[in-house]
């Protein structure tokens, strides 16, 4: 359920506003609203030391040089060294750039020594290097100039010109080179060093990637003092009195109420208004705290004044997970993998462990009920042909192998979806004592006509008698209550964009299809390949070539189901669902001001 908020003003002493703010980051239970942008010195100096700590630990590699010895320096100068290798190896890389640069184009000339050129032309001897279009030759006036073709590099052919006078002679047809800023065994040598001080850099950062955790450490440390700053840049101050204002989770006023009177804190509490952001804080149960996990992957989360849809959501998406990924052998390794990862990793979230847990059994059941094994329907594992299994587990996996059966569920499983939406809406809008509530009833007769016509449509299935006057009462609701009387004036547009809403209606029934098509997709490939591969299994050659086609076949088709969950089951929920519920995802996470480093 989604947690009520209380809107909570805070008044205190100036000289006690550090004080408060240390107790408050304590209790870890305000979500702050700052009074004012955020400005200032102090501010902005914290800022600068959030930065310099993230980007060097950005620049440290994930893992670190094993079997070395301990470092033992302190976290800041960690960081200031850090600083200083990244500034070393831009010089570094800078110098390494440009000497290849100038390699790849004076290499052809030999040892050239642009000093030695320099010294010649004061003595009246001028050497110039020159570049051409392919096959062409530099042209001179000067007869007695020397014309030397020294190959070729990138750019075009390289010649070298000279000639004895009080100035170089006239050249055309060629484009001169400047001097490079060293000789060629000196740009090898910076080459070569640059190479090595990079090599010492990246080394140097390994050996610190061992106490990266350190660095960590020392991030979390500056975020919180960023923050602190922040919230203390956003306080109203007047006449003495500091006010800081947020919202608090009700469950947890009592707290505030109880540390007022201790701090000489001036307390206001009152309820949100609708013009309010307020943040959401989900009370997750047992069952739905799975859901907090696909949440915070997809960045979603319902407004304060919204419905909490996670255990119909949870619920619908492992349905529908299952049914695009479809085999039995995916599910076993997505399970065997999240097992293995929950072992390897036990401080991580548990919830995420719990959705992937669930994730993979509904997979394997849905593989098992349709037989599905890497594209294999093995005889062992066929339900429909166990005795001692109960008829109806039986009549279930010979019903799921019809296509046609898998469609109509499609569609059963479309209307409920839906009627719950509409169904809840009706209950959330007859507690407002709205009258749109009957217009949810409308919507629900509708949406079972749309049921019944598409199961017509697409599988040849008789319309039962009441459906027509099923769809005519629900319409004949819609136009009645879809707007209140006070709001027509402003929501007439309702009414023209009604036939538009009708056909979307049907047009979400029909989109639950998907769950087939793509399930069934995934089967195709893998069945195609083992059609494809199944010639080769009569020797072992062929069964290790086999082997190894089939495991890149089915990372793939793991893959395509994946991405498929990410698409489609995803939307049905997040679109065709949310949409006929009224929800539009529009929450912020309540983050409460709180101290991310623990002492």
């Amino acid at each position: 359920m989604i947690t009520p908020m209380k809107k909570v003003t805070i008044l205190c002493i100036e000289s006690l506003k550090t004080i408060t703010l240390e107790e408050l980051r304590s209790m870890g239970l305000l979500h702050v609203i700052h009074l004012q942008s955020p400005t200032g010195s102090d501010l902005n100096y914290a800022k600068a030391e959030l930065q310099r700590v993230q980007k060097a630990i950005d620049e440290v590699p994930s893992k670190g040089k094993k079997n070395i010895a301990p470092i033992s320096d302190a976290a800041d100068s960690l960081v200031d060294e850090v600083q200083k290798l990244i500034a070393e190896r831009k010089e570094s890389e800078e110098m390494l750039s440009q000497m290849k640069a100038e390699l790849s184009r004076y290499e052809v000339y030999g040892e050239l020594n642009p000093s030695q050129i320099t010294a010649l032309s004061e003595k009246g001897i001028y050497i110039r290097l020159f570049e051409t279009e392919k096959n062409k030759k530099p042209v001179t006036e000067d007869d007695s100039a020397l014309i030397y073709h020294y190959g070729k590099n990138i750019y075009g052919d390289c010649y070298v010109i000279i000639n004895r006078g009080e100035s170089p002679s006239e050249v055309t047809n060629a484009n001169e080179l400047r001097l490079p800023s060293c000789s060629i065994s000196k740009m090898k040598s910076n080459i070569f060093q640059s190479e090595k001080a990079l090599s010492k850099i990246q080394s140097r950062l390994e050996e610190i990637a061992t106490v990266k955790d350190s660095l960590k450490n020392q991030l979390l440390s500056v975020s919180d003092n960023y923050t602190l700053k922040e919230v203390d840049a956003g306080m109203l101050e007047t006449s003495g009195i500091a006010m800081i204002q947020g919202f608090c989770p009700v469950p947890r006023i009592s707290e505030l109420k109880s540390k007022a009177p201790k701090l000489g804190w001036g307390l206001k509490i009152e309820d949100p208004t609708e013009d309010d952001a307020v943040p959401t804080l989900i009370a997750y149960n047992k069952l739905s705290r799975p859901m907090k996990f696909l949440y915070d992957i997809i960045g979603i989360s319902p407004g304060y004044n919204e419905m909490d849809v996670s255990m119909v959501f949870l619920a619908f998406f492992s349905i529908f997970f299952a049914m695009i990924v479809g085999d039995t052998a995916y599910g076993i390794i997505f399970l065997i993998l999240t097992l293995v990862a929950q072992a390897k990793m036990p401080k991580a979230p548990k919830a995420a462990f719990h959705f992937l847990i669930l994730m993979s059994c509904t997979t394997i059941i849905w593989g098992f009920l349709n037989n599905s094994f890497l594209g294999f329907s093995p005889a062992a594992l066929d339900l429909a042909q166990k005795s001692f299994l109960p008829e109806g587990v039986r009549k279930v996996a010979l019903w799921v192998r019809d296509a046609s059966n898998v469609q109509y569920l499609c569609f059963i499983l479309g209307v409920i979806h839906l009627t719950i939406a509409h169904i809840w809406n009706f209950i959330l809008r007859l507690k407002q004592k709205s009258t749109t509530a009957l217009a949810q009833l409308g919507w629900l007769f509708s949406t079972w006509f749309m049921f019944f016509l598409a199961s017509n449509m697409v599988l040849k299935k008789e319309m039962p008698e009441f459906a027509m006057p099923l769809f005519i009462t629900g319409l004949v609701l819609i136009v009645l209550f879809m707007v209140q009387p006070k709001n027509i004036k402003k929501e007439w547009i309702s009414f023209p964009m009604l036939i538009f809403d009708v056909i979307n209606n049907f047009v979400d029934i029909i989109s639950y299809i998907r769950l087939f098509a793509v399930g069934m997709a995934g089967v195709a490939i893998a069945q195609a390949f083992n059609m494809m591969l199944s010639p080769l299994f009569g020797s072992a050659v062929g069964i290790a070539v086999s082997v190894i086609a089939l495991f890149f076949v089915h990372c793939l088709n793991i893959a395509l189901g994946i991405m498929g969950v990410a698409v489609h089951a995803l939307r049905l929920n997040t679109l065709e669902f949310s949409n006929h519920l009224g929800l539009q995802w529009s929450g912020s996470e309540f983050t409460p001001f709180v101290k991310q480093k623990m002492n």
